[in-house]
């Protein structure tokens, strides 16, 4: 079985130390290749395929040098518009196909986890040189192999990252390598451009660590009051970010530990990954040579991936602490310890990595990956394991996709034995595990594709009215007066309403400001499990079609129906950080039936309804309701099998 490096995580520890001393000796040997037998013939009579979906001068050229070097062959497609792609062939045939030619493939890509799929059906070893906004390990073999070069060692140092880190994948390699290695992480995103929530909680699940976060204003401030860009958060990182008050630096620097910032790693906005314009305009971190003025920051090396596009000044050029040359330069012997060892375990005929293999807890089933740039949502992928289960405590659980790292929320289980179907709640975690276990699970997108496949409802025990439509409307009323109260500038003021019912609620209450005020305040509707960057304003606004709403600078209130562990508001708070950075986040809730796993508290509830554990609250609205009427009902859940 091959050996495929897809990810960062393929290597072991052990394994990444290797490649780097070995890429020392390869380091040695091209400075003295003119004598004879100087470099290795470890690829003599291979031949290396190198298929670039995307543009690359740096990483193409490297591993093609990296290969002649070895005593091998090239052979290239690095123009993929001019080859049968453009004819519709899929990824999955051209990896098929094109490994009968060479011994190891080399893969960029702008689909998320498509190095896997290619990886899935070819004969010979791929390495992935670039998936989309998903990873780029052998670049963090690179920035790995520089930084220890410069500081000596890799455990322990402190590593700044800037710029675009939602799509930037060098970054998201990079982060996860030196939280294996103990390194001290902080990340200074562009606002909108922060690390995707996945892959911080990737780090904090796998390494029990998450990076601390600043303000790209934040760096000379920081250099000239401390010895390194380095807080310690008080809370995990998403609860931190969104507060009713502006990020206080004194306060975090008091904090702070006196300790030397290593290397300053800057990235690129990642433009050709853009799917609008919300970027333009935003603060991003610059660096010149005033950055490195300061004494405190003598020892701290400026590390890019390149290209760079304004980021980082040319003056810097020279300064014996910049180097992402030597970055690019490490590419050729980095990629020849690479390519030599995967081309070795071919020889020796070893197990593949877990790349390939079925991982623990995966499924069979699943709906469609929420990340709208992954590659199972563009081809049509046969392996029936796309999914992992990650549990959380307390019963919360969702899909991990095996391709591109990205978690969705499970919403509806079934039973294929009995062709039933239930939304899917923390109590149910045991049926569900059970049920995978007996491979009786399916899971489905929604209640309406359930019923498209002919499985049926689970039975839900009696409901009890407890809100009458005069009482909802009384509430909403004392909502919105509140609301009203902590906003003296409605022209700052966004009311973003969580679909389905609480969407409906938040146009209710801008409807009453409206009759209030006679002011029109700007409304969005937020999916939180749709991965967007933007927030779309509500359907049929006057003049606003296809339009999204401005959450930078404003005063958002997000509103919903029913509060009960608090992950759906932490999830809805991470989309309006992704949309743009609030001047203020305050949640509304109609309902708040306690049992929160989360320390999260709403600013306006409509009613306090403390309930038992094993009870629901729902929300049925006359938009949405069959009825036509409003009313606020409580029912018990019901044991799945007694109820079939």
């Amino acid at each position: 079985m091959s050996r495929h490096v897809l990810a960062i995580a393929d290597l072991a520890d052990e394994e990444i130390e290797s490649i780097l001393h070995r890429a020392e000796e390869m380091e040695a040997a091209l400075v003295r290749r003119g004598d004879a037998g100087a470099l290795p013939r470890s690829a003599a009579g291979r031949i290396m395929a190198t298929l670039f979906y995307e543009p690359s001068t740096r990483t193409r050229l490297s591993f093609e040098a990296a290969m002649w070097r070895l005593g091998g062959a090239v052979i290239s497609a690095s123009d993929m518009k001019s080859s049968s792609a453009s004819k519709g062939e899929t990824l999955a045939d051209t990896a098929k196909v094109v490994s009968s030619y060479a011994d190891v493939l080399v893969l960029r890509h702008f689909w998320d986890g498509a190095a896997r799929v290619a990886a899935e059906h070819a004969d010979v070893p791929l390495i992935n040189a670039g998936d989309g906004s998903h990873e780029h390990p052998t670049q963090t073999l690179c920035d790995l192999y520089t930084l220890k070069r410069a500081k000596g060692t890799l455990r322990g140092i402190t590593v700044a990252i800037g710029g675009d880190l939602k799509r930037g994948r060098t970054a998201h390699s990079l982060v996860r390598a030196l939280a294996r290695f103990k390194a001290k992480i902080v990340i200074i995103p562009a606002r909108g451009m922060e690390f995707p929530g996945w892959l911080l909680q990737k780090v904090a699940e796998e390494h029990g660590y998450r990076p601390t976060v600043a303000r790209p204003g934040d760096l000379k401030a920081l250099a000239r009051d401390v010895n390194a860009l380095y807080l310690v958060p008080a809370r995990p990182h998403q609860l931190t970010l969104f507060t009713d008050t502006e990020f206080d630096l004194e306060e975090r620097l008091a904090e702070a530990e006196p300790i030397t910032l290593d290397a300053l790693y800057m990235t690129r906005p990642q433009r050709e990954r853009r799917d609008d314009t919300t970027d333009d305009g935003v603060e991003y971190l610059r660096v010149d040579s005033d950055t490195f003025e300061d004494p405190t920051m003598r020892h701290t090396v400026l590390m890019h991936p390149l290209p760079r596009t304004g980021e980082i000044s040319q003056d810097l050029d020279r300064d014996p602490r910049a180097l992402y040359f030597r970055q690019a330069a490490s590419g050729v012997p980095v990629r020849m310890a690479l390519v030599e060892m995967v081309l070795a375990e071919r020889v020796g005929c070893e197990v593949g990595t877990a790349s390939t293999r079925a991982e623990p807890g995966a499924t069979r089933v699943g709906p469609r990956c929420a990340n709208p740039n992954c590659i199972t949502r563009r081809e049509e992928v046969q392996s029936e394991r796309r999914f992992r289960f990650h549990r959380e405590p307390a019963g919360r659980a969702h899909l991990v996709c095996l391709y591109c790292d990205h978690e969705t929320r499970i919403q509806v289980i079934g039973n294929r034995k009995s062709k039933r179907y239930h939304l899917y709640e923390e109590p149910m975690y045991g049926y569900l595990d059970a049920w995978l276990r007996e491979d009786a699970l399916v899971i489905f997108d929604s209640v309406k594709q359930a019923e498209e496949a002919a499985y049926k409802p689970y039975k839900l025990g009696p409901q009890k009215s407890i809100m009458s439509a005069q009482e909802i409307d009384r509430a909403l009323d004392e909502l919105t007066d509140a609301i009203l109260r902590d906003t003296p500038e409605l022209k700052d003021l966004v009311i973003v309403g969580v679909r389905t019912a609480g969407a409906f609620l938040a146009q209710r209450i801008v409807e009453r400001i409206r009759a209030l005020r006679g002011a029109a305040v700007d409304l969005g509707v937020l999916d939180v499990q749709g991965g967007g960057d933007t927030i779309p304003s509500w359907p049929g606004a006057p003049g606003v079609e296809g339009a999204n709403v401005t959450i930078a600078d404003h005063h958002v209130v997000i509103v919903d129906d029913v509060i009960n562990t608090g992950w759906t508001a932490k999830d809805a708070l991470a989309c309006v950080w992704r949309a743009g950075r609030p001047l203020s986040a305050r949640l509304a809730v109609l309902v708040d039936r306690g049992h929160r796993q989360l320390p999260l508290k709403p600013t306006y509830v409509g009613k306090h309804l403390p309930t038992a554990p094993h009870e629901r609250v729902r929300v049925r609205l006359r938009e949405l309701d069959r009825e036509h009427r409003d009313r606020v009902v409580i029912y018990s859940y019901v044991d799945p099998k007694a109820a079939a």
